[in-house]
């Protein structure tokens, strides 16, 4: 990796400060991390890697899970939110609602084993909102999608994820949070479903 966790953490950190609101702030340090992957994918031991992964659009079984954002990432996915067709809003609001209401008092074991999606998934099993995904769906790929359908489907096998990758965005998004909580904000983490149902109402 070109930059240390560190460095990721510090220079999200000072690019969300200075942002012009939270959304901003999110977007500020998901661009951060973006620059550090491409710097990294440079590297003989990354560069691979990353060419071999196996996710793409459709392959949506890691997308049910509780995934942990900012509230600056959730502001600026209800700002992408604000701009989508009514149509698609009201699909959004309605599944956001179901799965928070089925998903209620389950923890992440829980949430897995129900197989609950994310309410940004499309009826194509792309996100909706997929420009501007958290950090953390930014971070989570698979070098093997089979095994994460197998995982999906109840099989104890472990996922290939590319630590690099992980990193960078983990450590983004630490930067962001430290951000948020030097300006007064809690900087959560919440999740991405009580995320949506508190922005969309």
């Amino acid at each position: 990796m070109t930059s240390a966790p560190s460095d990721i953490a510090r220079l999200a950190h000072a690019a969300a400060a200075a942002a012009a609101g939270p959304a901003a702030a999110a977007l500020a340090a998901i661009h951060v991390a973006d620059t550090a992957l491409a710097a990294a994918s440079a590297d003989p031991g990354v560069g691979p890697k990353l060419k071999a992964l196996a996710c793409h659009r459709g392959c949506a079984w890691c997308c049910h899970q509780v995934v942990g954002v900012t509230p600056a990432e959730a502001a600026l996915l209800a700002q992408a939110f604000a701009e989508l067709p009514r149509g698609d809003q009201d699909r959004i609001r309605n599944r956001t609602q179901d799965v928070a209401r089925r998903g209620q008092g389950l923890d992440q074991r829980g949430w897995w084993a129900a197989k609950l999606p994310c309410p940004l998934l499309g009826d194509d099993g792309g996100c909706v909102l997929h420009p501007v995904r958290p950090l953390p769906c930014r971070a989570y790929t698979s070098a093997d999608d089979g095994l994460c359908r197998r995982s999906l489907e109840g099989e104890a096998v472990r996922i290939p994820v590319l630590a690099a990758q992980w990193t960078i965005y983990g450590q983004a998004q630490a930067g962001l949070s430290a951000a948020l909580a030097a300006a007064g904000v809690d900087p959560g983490p919440v999740s991405l479903v009580d995320a949506l149902a508190w922005v969309l109402g």
